[in-house]
């Protein structure tokens, strides 16, 4: 959204991107995909509901590699599509790591080998990566975030969620409609903190439901491999208890994706849990650099991150 939106007000705009597809995280392992298969969620929901209307349906059949395949053609044509918009505002796309070398200098890593690119003004929008707890990371690919749940990589017929936001409850949703039995537990007193109760109380009604158990202030204190299971240790109104699950999804929260970004070389500072500080403006500490999205903190939304984008370029235009 800033790339296109400072071609169109005339700059010359280089972007830089890692991945091979464009669009991010939203687009290529959050709200995209998630959606995609929270509306196949929704078709196995209401094909069981028909019955009460008097139509009648087979048991689904879940081909798992063509529902893989289905999403990932979705992403495809939307990551294509971006690529055709930053062609057409003659927008540079440089694919690669980038790396700050002083505030007006950002070295990128690319298959080619190291490019240097020099600017007047930059805006930072990496994002951010699920967080995973030391306690939780066992090395073991049973132990899922949310960019591997989305993948689908079976449907566990054990499924513990950790963490009761609103991407815990969107996987849990999809899981527990492709076969799961999905146990949530969340620290605090609901799920959905921070929403608005009214908004909460019909997504737990439905998920209670859907779900074998929403467990709220319950905390997991570690997890440990178990043969084929993870063994999960929890503590439940201050008693401890052990079960045994097939696949845990770990859905506590996000980090910023500021590692080896080079910003001790740049005079950008970041608050007490990890995130760039800037201004109203989105102008970090460094006058040249501007920060957008999750990397700054705050709600973790893309469409946060697209506003921001308006109000960064706006900004260095004066």
């Amino acid at each position: 959204a800033a790339a296109f939106y400072a071609a169109d007000k005339g700059k010359k705009v280089t972007l830089v991107e890692q991945n091979p597809r464009l669009g991010g995280i939203c687009l290529n392992v959050g709200c995209i995909p998630s959606k995609a298969l929270l509306h196949a969620a929704a078709i196995l929901r209401e094909a069981k509901a028909a019955s009460h209307w008097g139509i009648e349906f087979a048991l689904p059949k879940v081909d798992l590699d063509k529902l893989r395949g289905w999403k990932e053609s979705i992403l495809e044509k939307l990551g294509q599509g971006i690529a055709g918009l930053a062609k057409q505002r003659g927008v540079q796309v440089v694919h690669g790591r980038g790396h700050f070398e002083d505030s007006q200098t950002l070295r990128v890593e690319t298959s080619e080998g190291q490019k240097f690119i020099r600017y007047e003004k930059a805006v930072i929008a990496v994002g951010s990566k699920p967080a995973m707890p030391n306690a939780f990371d066992l090395g073991n690919k049973r132990v899922m975030t949310s960019t591997e749940a989305l993948d689908i990589p079976d449907v566990p017929q054990d499924l513990l969620v950790v963490g009761g936001g609103y991407i815990g409850m969107e996987l849990g949703t999809v899981y527990a409609a492709l076969g799961s039995n999905v146990v949530v537990l969340e620290a605090l007193a609901s799920i959905l903190a921070g929403v608005d109760p009214d908004l909460a109380r019909p997504v737990m009604r439905a998920a209670q439901k859907a779900f074998k158990e929403i467990r709220v202030n319950t905390k997991v204190q570690k997890m440990a491999t178990a043969g084929k299971q993870i063994k999960v240790t929890m503590e439940i109104d201050k008693q401890p208890r052990e079960e045994l699950y097939d696949r845990v999804l770990v859905s506590v929260g996000r980090a910023p994706n500021l590692a080896d970004l080079g910003l001790e070389n740049t005079k950008v500072t970041k608050d007490d849990k990890g995130f760039i500080q800037c201004n109203a403006e989105q102008q970090t500490e460094d006058p040249n650099i501007y920060a957008i999205g999750d990397v700054n903190g705050g709600t973790l939304l893309a469409h946060r991150a697209s506003k921001e984008a308006r109000i960064a370029v706006e900004a260095m235009l004066g």
